[in-house]
């Protein structure tokens, strides 16, 4: 008898005594052989397809599109009738196409996808490769014309004898390609010749100026000519109107930020002093005299700092961003000098102003509290730490008062739901009996079409039933619909409800035989692999940033080519690779074990490095660390850097102790050390 079929035989033998289970386990069995042994595969789909008294008989017929119709063609009119679940549609929809495919039915597989693409799920290269091979086959005249015109749309790099209208669009989408040197090419003929308007040329040179950022590692003279040359464009125009005072304002304070990140303040300070000249009673100075206040602080002279961030938070607020900012620089600069009482006055403002997002009313709150203490205000200022440690328990700035306070962080203790509380989330308990069926063979795309389909979420709902919900998203491991829907669909109330008393949900662990497995081998800690890809993806493998990064943890494919030097069994070729969390996984992995290495295992330049770059980190440590970690990371120039600091810690925190079952723990103050190693 073949190997194989004694396999079969002895599984069956072993689900004899559970009906479910064995089709559970024949249906798994089917899934794995579908790549190595299509016949077989083909086979088992059959004979489950046909007990028709099993919960998810129709997702087996499907899965026979899959692996039997190699040759022939599936019976689609009695798929269609019979397949009449609305949350069996993905499925059906994507075998479907896939046998197209299969087929080189391109023309087949396109107009199925304009018809049911929302349950095919196409990126934008995906749609673009079908497009181009389906315009290769014969089709009608018509439908032909109808086919290039969404290839042009979706990619305009294809149009073969482009406009000038069109010529921003195809730099954009050659630059979205990673051809950089064509998006160069049109850019430049944007700039540079005759019948674009000021406005066009304007954005011509900031495309410019945006590819050579994308690689900039590679043509930092190029990026720096590039800002330069879109900041100085409108030199002699910018009075002309106030879009275009307001554009030369903006490519400015761009080019000056990138000229003090890049060659240090001299030459930087004398763009500022330029600019503030210019637009002098014609536009708003805020950012100017911020800029100013920013590098009289980096000077050291913080007296000189806020008076320019007085005078800046006096000028018409650019936008609300802009005023927060000017107004917590003022609040952090008068803390410098000793003014505490003023600092405290402008971190109420911010206390109190609208949209307050929580991160940065628990970072208004420390500061004051740190503010207190310095003005000998012992008892108010343990109360607001007791406070804010109890008010952000597992953020950033709350265990940072957890620390001040010299107590441990307390055991994580949450609470669980049984499988029978999930019922009446569905319409009955046959329905979430069906949805555990899909969770126990792995059809992830089907269980999360089916809670799309069953549950519709209301913001009135109780935090319980929210938080059930959300539960059920990520046992769907539908992670991106999860974050989206409690940051943007539960109200802030209960967020906080659902963070206090459901800890480990905000803190998920996907993937974890390939985390552990790339931590084994890295000498990376898991904990921190998940604090780096909650915060790069949200746990999302098809995320791709502007920054041009890709898949969980955010790979720049020339990031990926060097860590795949010390990792050649991991199959990556081209940056799309970087969407498969086999490849991802290892190789970022990597990353992270070359920049421990680079910085001796210092936690906040080894992340703050992963989000910048090594060099922008090691100027920042020479010309902002004077011996408070804290006090550093708040100093950090990048927003976004400084933010991301902060939360991959706290989400390191949070991993940590959930490893530490029902125990407390001290802060982790490696976290914290070794910075001074780095000041020279």
């Amino acid at each position: 008898m073949p190997l194989l079929l004694v396999v079969f035989f002895l599984s069956s033998i072993a689900f004899a005594g559970n009906p479910k289970d064995q089709w559970a386990g024949d249906y798994q069995k089917a899934q794995k052989l579908m790549e190595t042994e299509r016949w077989q595969s083909c086979q088992l789909f059959t004979k489950l397809s046909q007990q028709k008294k099993a919960a998810l008989w129709k997702l087996a017929w499907i899965r026979t599109i899959d692996v039997c119709y190699v040759k022939n063609n599936p019976a689609w009119k009695q798929f269609h009738r019979d397949i009449n679940e609305a949350w069996l549609y993905p499925a059906l929809y994507k075998s479907k196409f896939q046998f197209f495919e299969r087929k080189k039915k391109f023309v087949d597989a396109m107009v199925l996808y304009l018809s049911y693409g929302k349950y095919i799920k196409l990126d934008k290269e995906e749609k673009t490769s079908l497009l181009n091979k389906a315009l290769k086959q014969k089709m009608s005249r018509r439908q032909r014309k109808r086919f290039q015109k969404i290839l042009y749309k979706t990619s305009p790099r294809f149009i073969p004898r482009p406009q000038p209208r069109d010529y921003l669009s195809v730099a954009k989408d050659f630059r979205h390609a990673r051809n950089f040197d064509k998006a160069i090419t049109y850019y430049r003929k944007v700039i540079n010749q005759k019948g674009f308007t000021v406005k066009q040329k304007w954005y011509g040179f900031k495309g410019a100026r945006r590819t050579y950022k994308t690689r900039k590692w590679t043509q930092m003279e190029k990026y720096i000519r590039a800002s330069k040359q879109w900041a100085y464009f409108l030199t002699k125009k910018y009075k002309r109107s106030k879009q275009f005072t307001k554009f030369h304002h903006n490519a400015n304070i761009e080019y000056i930020r990138t000229l003090w990140t890049e060659q240090g303040q001299s030459q930087a300070y004398k763009e500022l002093l330029r600019l503030e000249k210019e637009l002098q009673g014609r536009y708003s100075l805020q950012l100017v005299y911020w800029l100013k206040g920013r590098m009289a602080e980096e000077k050291k002279n913080y007296k000189e700092a806020v008076k320019w961030l007085k005078r800046s938070s006096e000028q018409a607020s650019l936008s609300p961003e802009d005023r927060r900012r000017v107004l917590w620089m003022l609040a952090w600069n008068q803390r410098r000098i000793g003014q505490f009482a003023e600092s405290n006055k402008n971190l109420d403002k911010l206390n109190r102003g609208k949209d307050l997002k929580f991160f940065a009313k628990t970072k208004y709150l420390f500061w004051k509290a740190m503010n207190l203490e310095a003005m000998k205000e012992k008892g108010k200022a343990q109360k607001a730490f007791a406070e804010l440690a109890d008010f952000d328990l597992h953020g950033y700035y709350g265990p940072l008062a957890f620390r001040h306070l010299k107590k441990k962080l307390p055991a994580i203790r949450f609470k669980t739901f049984k499988s029978s509380d999930f019922e009446k989330m569905f319409k009955s308990r046959n329905d979430h009996q069906l949805f555990l069926r899909m969770k126990d063979i792995g059809e992830w795309d089907s269980a999360q079409s089916f809670i799309d389909n069953n549950i519709s979420p209301k913001r009135r709902w109780p935090t319980e039933k929210w938080t059930k919900y959300l539960f059920l998203l990520q046992q769907s491991r539908n992670y991106l619909k999860f974050f989206e829907r409690y940051h943007v669909g539960v109200p802030p109330n209960k967020q906080i409800e659902i963070l206090k008393e459901y800890p480990n949900l905000l803190f998920p662990r996907p993937y974890p035989k390939l985390v552990e497995g790339a931590s084994q081998k890295t000498n990376v800690p898991s904990a921190l692999i998940y604090s780096i890809m909650k915060q790069e993806s949200g746990f999302d493998p098809k995320a791709r940033s502007f920054a041009d990064a890709f898949g969980l943890l955010q790979l720049i494919p020339q990031v990926a080519e060097k860590s795949v030097k010390n990792m050649k069994e991991v199959p990556y070729r081209k940056a799309q690779d970087l969407f498969q969390p086999e490849i991802n996984i290892p190789l970022g992995a990597q990353t992270l074990k070359q920049l421990r290495g680079h910085f001796k295992d210092q936690f906040v330049l080894t992340v703050g490095s992963y989000n910048a770059t090594d060099t922008a980190v090691k100027s920042w440590v020479k010309t902002r660390y004077f011996g408070d970690p804290l006090t550093f990371i708040e100093d950090i120039p990048y927003e976004e850097t400084k933010g991301y600091i902060k939360l991959v810690m706290r989400n390191f925190i949070a991993y940590n102790r959930f490893e530490k079952k029902n125990k407390s723990v001290a802060f982790p103050e490696h976290c914290l050390q070794g910075l001074q190693a780095f000041k020279h």
